[in-house]
């Protein structure tokens, strides 16, 4: 059971640092240099991140939870394109926002 949830916990680290690298690429062909070296460093730390809680959840999760997760992984596989739009939607709203405050 565990090797079975270390197994999940790698796959799903593998599909979301594939994921961040393709958004990664679509912010990068459109973002001015200074906003892409923040973004890197975000990036990295969103990959640490998320590898240390893979791990965690799999080694402390119950297998209904994980079982979850994976079906969850499943559904953003099937909606990529959706989720990566909306990420970019959001990342571009927060970029106009801090914009916008330092101006008044």
């Amino acid at each position: 059971m565990k090797e079975e949830a270390a197994k999940k916990a790698a796959q799903l680290t593998d599909q979301i640092r594939e994921t961040a690298e393709h958004a990664a690429q679509l912010v990068k062909d459109r973002t001015p240099s200074p906003v892409l070296d923040k973004a890197a460093q975000a990036a990295a730390q969103v990959r640490e991140t998320t590898t240390r809680a893979g791990h965690l959840a799999s080694e402390k999760a119950p297998g209904p939870l994980l079982n979850q997760a994976a079906r969850a992984a499943t559904a953003a596989r099937a909606n990529r394109t959706t989720l990566l739009t909306v990420g970019a939607v959001v990342v571009v709203f927060a970029l106009i926002r801090r914009g916008r405050g330092r101006r008044h």
